[in-house]
Formats: C-alpha cells, structure tokens, sequence
C-alpha cells in the first residue's frame, strides 16, 4: 500500500529556527552571510541599489528578538534580509545595484521558496522520526522537489 502526500508549509517558528533555515539556505545556493554592521536601506532613493520586499506567506515568527536581528546573506551584488515585520510575519526584502525590480522580486522569491522548503522538510524529518517511521529514500529531483519515502516501523519492504 503506498500513498502521496504533498505538503503546504505553514512557518511557524522561533528565530533561531528560523536561522538556522536561513543559513543552510545560504549555503545550497551559494551566498555567503553579510556583515552584521552592513545596513540595507530601504527607503533610501538617492541609493544606487533597487530594493523589493515581500512577505513569506504563511509564516510567524514565534518571538519579539527577530525585530531588531535582521539576517542578512549576500551573492553577486545582491543582499537578501529576513526580518520579522510588525505582525510577526518573517519578511525578505532584496537589495542589489543594477538589478530591475522583477529581477530582484524572482530572487527573493527563490530563496524565500527554498527556506520554505528547507523548514518543511527538517519538520517533516523530525516529525517521521519522532513518529517511528523509517526513511527509505530521499531523492531532489531537477526541479528541487524532494521525494521522501518512509516505511511505518517494522513494516514489510
């Protein structure tokens, strides 16, 4: 008996966590982190660098150290922040010189669907793991998807 199950991720975490996410994002796809003392100005229109901002759907960042933490990553001239806004939702906001707006919107909308990706699956882990379930395989494929098959414990291959 097999089943397919496709996840919708709903981040839910703590800032450490989140962290944590942001820095394994950094390094699968080849930013390094920024300095703590670079400042990325936002509203700032006499800066050369075009900046877009949006909002990781369906995430709330669990406590109030995030808003004065920003992480930063940068690649290539570009400087991507997460943050915690207001609301407690976790914001991205992309900065880089030289870039058009639609250019940085589909970058920060690639590592904020990948820190997605990464949170889920290290939530999914822990869960299957906590649950008893045995990891067959796990395989990415071209598109970075991520197939996971599990095994209940102690159940027939």
């Amino acid at each position: 008996m097999s089943a397919v199950c496709v996840l919708t991720p709903v981040v839910i975490a703590s800032w450490p966590a989140i962290a944590t996410a942001v820095a394994g994002v950094a390094a699968s796809m080849g930013f390094s982190m920024a300095s703590a003392n670079y400042t990325l100005k936002r509203d700032d229109t006499a800066d050369a660098r075009t900046s877009v901002e949006t909002e990781i759907a369906q995430s709330e960042v669990t406590d109030q150290v995030a808003s004065n933490q920003p992480i930063r990553i940068q690649r290539g001239g570009v400087t991507i922040e997460f943050a915690r806004d207001s609301r407690g939702r976790c914001t991205v906001c992309t900065s880089g010189e030289g870039h058009s707006k639609a250019e940085l919107r589909r970058i920060g909308e690639e590592v904020a669907g990948r820190l997605v990706q990464q949170f889920a699956y290290h939530k999914l882990m822990t869960e299957l793991k906590q649950r008893n379930y045995d990891i067959i395989e796990t395989q990415v494929s071209q598109d970075d998807t991520i197939h996971v098959r599990v095994r209940a414990h102690g159940s027939p291959a």
